[in-house]
């Protein structure tokens, strides 16, 4: 390289701001999914959190862009990954809490895996409200044939001696996605 001249960037990054428009739909779709995925989860099968994880990761992509600043990237991403587990199984919890009642169910079936990644025990238990499966870690597996399970449909049914969840963080995590909106929008570089 010749001597007095400086260095070419061979690639120059794009630094123009995102769109606010975009930003906007980003949080909204990612609220939106976010919140679906999370009904669905309390009420059909676990595994569609992904929907709310995808929902989370576009909350945080757009506030990121909406703000365009470094610092309200984390707090962005950490609320938009936290929320959809914290959400899934506090709202669950806390709903079971108030609206599913408590039944005395039979153990009808056992299929055990103890040589598993993870060992655990699937339960087919038979209650008054109608047949239900409930899976347990191996080391927190029943040691007599029946167990308390609570039941309020259309939610799907839980251990009634599961870890309970409190109101406040299950309520804190959205109110502090919400409030982060307007503090990345207030923060935004100005033109």
């Amino acid at each position: 390289m010749p001597r007095g001249r400086e260095p070419r960037a061979l690639h120059r990054p794009d630094t123009s701001p995102v769109p606010r428009r975009f930003a906007l739909l980003l949080v909204s779709g990612g609220l939106v999914a976010l919140a679906a995925g999370v009904g669905l989860s309390v009420t059909l099968t676990c595994g569609l959190v992904f929907v709310a994880l995808v929902g989370g990761l576009a909350y945080a992509l757009g506030v990121s862009g909406l703000a365009e600043n470094r610092w309200v990237a984390l707090p962005a991403f950490v609320l938009g990954l936290l929320a959809p587990f914290l959400l899934t199984f506090g709202v669950h919890s806390v709903l079971m809490q108030r609206i599913g009642h408590a039944e005395r169910c039979v153990v009808a079936g056992t299929d055990e895996h103890p040589s598993a990644k993870y060992p655990s025990v699937d339960y087919v238990l038979t209650c008054r409200s109608g047949e239900v499966e409930l899976d347990r870690d191996w080391d927190d597996r029943l040691a007599v044939r029946e167990a308390e399970v609570l039941v309020g449909p259309p939610l799907r049914p839980v251990w009634a001696d599961d870890l309970r969840w409190n109101l406040l963080p299950v309520t804190g995590v959205p109110v502090a996605m919400i409030l982060l909106v307007p503090v990345a929008w207030l923060i935004r570089k100005r033109p």
